[in-house]
């Protein structure tokens, strides 16, 4: 009875502590990304707004040139420009081959020694391990490492699906990440057909506020209080209407050229000798409508960090904010049939208006937001506007890695990071974890020492029994002999032990070697 007690004292110590130990003891980063969140939403999503305030945030962030959705996720994970990192667009085009690359491997391996920031936390070892949920180009490997967990986009997951599978691989029992990063590809896909005005965009715009109430009550339910989570976003949108889209035919013979990309960026490769003319064209029709700017690759202006770069068309098209080239009424068609979107939100009149992304990145309506909690953030902590580019050396801070030196700076954020805040965590978890190990070794060795002589006494007490059952059957005790310091022999068992006898009357116990016999001991020597 005594055994299962102590037995059933382990367990539940060993319970008590499960969850800690089985949780990674590095610092912990979880980052989601929210498509096309403009800065500037907060008034429509409470809760979301609620949680910034409490935390370290921003009015907004600058992103890189140009605002579209796979150069600025991959910014931010390796805190490149797109020239460097190579990510100049959502596609590209390689003139040698006529293939036009988009989401694949190759469009994330311009530069082989370029890591993104879960491939730099995995490298780093020590049972550091990272996990990337639908996030652009994380499925695939970097110098040959891939992320212990990682899931291709699927717009069919449910966002609660994904929040769950991403907070268990925290929580794994064998292989718990400590840096996780979500991707929601909202409210950019609605946003892009059914524009950022109207009940319609406000109930996507509910549905993320909601959706983010169900991560944080997560976190709590699991007890990941150490977590740190970064809220933010890669671009805003901007609206555009039909009589402000731009058709290029107009200036230039489309037999004469080939365009890549989406409005409201195109690279246009002009077949062999047809380069200055398009060029020239394109020049003067821009400076009379003034409603797009031309420029040849190596004319892209410096401040934009784009032109330095093959992957770059010969000729690069940018509209101004507000207006679009022709190919958006088709990109809006597919977004109605990915998503299903029919009825009334779908129908094109002279009044529709459509949300874009693209534009220049000092344009405001193209800002991105940025807020964050967790240990490692002072709340109510409003830092300046910044670039993405620094989330990078962020990311580094929190998770304590040394990572390549990038584009970006944490110079910025310093104000609102607590100080050593996570060298403290990183310490208490080991103390904690080595104390509980040392606590529960003592625990079962005394256990088992206890269990051993419970045993070994209760098995002794019944031979002492057998052994005065036999003698009791055999022989006549006087009680009351005084034999003390006589040495007698039992004759008839020569063969067993010779013993002293000594009276013990007030003696309630039998111990090692003796035998007791109602009132008298008797001592084996």
């Amino acid at each position: 009875m005594n055994s299962v007690i102590i037995f059933t004292s382990l367990l539940v110590m060993l319970l008590s502590v499960k969850h800690g130990l089985l949780i990674s003891q590095h610092p912990k980063l979880l980052v989601i990304s929210y498509d096309a969140f403009r800065y500037d939403y907060f008034d429509r999503t409470p809760f979301m707004n609620k949680l910034k305030h409490e935390g370290t945030y921003a009015d907004y962030m600058m992103n890189i040139f140009v605002t579209k959705t796979f150069p600025n996720h991959h910014t931010m994970a390796t805190g490149l420009y797109a020239e460097t990192h190579g990510v100049v667009d959502n596609e590209f085009y390689d003139p040698a081959s006529g293939n036009t690359t988009k989401y694949s491997y190759n469009l994330y391996h311009y530069n082989n020694r370029i890591l993104p920031i879960w491939t730099v936390n995995q490298k780093a070892g020590a049972q550091r391990r990272s996990g990337t949920m639908m996030w652009p180009g994380g499925i695939y490997e970097y110098q040959g490492i891939s992320p212990t967990f990682a899931q291709n986009f699927n717009e069919t997951v449910p966002w609660e699906e994904r929040i769950d599978t991403l907070i268990s691989w925290f929580v794994h029992p064998i292989h718990p990440i400590n840096f996780g990063i979500l991707y929601i590809e909202e409210p950019d896909y609605h946003g892009h057909v059914i524009g950022i005005k109207g009940p319609q965009f406000d109930d996507i715009l509910r549905k993320l506020d909601n959706i983010t109430r169900y991560l944080h009550n997560k976190i709590e339910y699991h007890g990941l209080h150490d977590l740190n989570v970064v809220h933010l976003s890669d671009h805003g949108m901007a609206t555009v209407k039909l009589d402000r889209i731009i058709d290029l035919t107009k200036y230039i013979n489309s037999s004469d050229y080939k365009f890549v990309g989406t409005s409201p960026g195109l690279h246009i490769f002009p077949n062999p000798g047809k380069e200055e003319i398009i060029y020239q064209t394109l020049k003067q029709a821009a400076l009379k409508s003034k409603t797009f700017r031309v420029f040849k690759r190596d004319e892209i202006p410096k401040k934009y960090h784009y032109g330095n770069n093959t992957r770059i068309g010969p000729i690069f098209v940018i509209a101004e904010i507000g207006y679009a080239f022709q190919n958006l009424l088709d990109n809006i068609e597919y977004y109605k049939k990915k998503f299903n979107i029919t009825g009334y939100l779908c129908l094109v009149t002279s009044d529709s208006e459509f949300g874009l992304h693209g534009y220049d990145n000092e344009a405001i309506e193209m800002h991105p937001f940025f807020f964050a909690n967790g240990p490692a953030f002072m709340p109510k902590c409003k830092l300046e506007p910044f670039n993405n580019l620094d989330l990078f050396p962020l990311f580094c801070k929190i998770l304590d890695l040394q990572c390549p030196i990038g584009n970006g700076t944490i110079s910025h954020l310093t104000k609102c990071l607590k100080k050593h805040q996570q060298d403290i965590t990183v310490i208490a978890y080991r103390l904690i974890f080595v104390a509980t190990i040392i606590s529960m070794t003592l625990v079962v060795i005394i256990g088992a020492i206890i269990i051993f002589y419970m045993r070994k006494r209760r098995l002794g007490a019944k031979s002492y029994r057998r052994i005065l059952e036999d003698l009791e059957a055999q022989y006549h005790w006087d009680e009351n002999h005084d034999i003390e310091n006589d040495t007698c022999k039992l004759n008839n068992f020569p063969d067993l032990f010779v013993i002293s006898c000594y009276a013990k009357n007030r003696l309630s116990y039998a111990y090692k070697g003796n035998i007791k016999y109602r009132k008298t001991l008797f001592h084996c020597r």
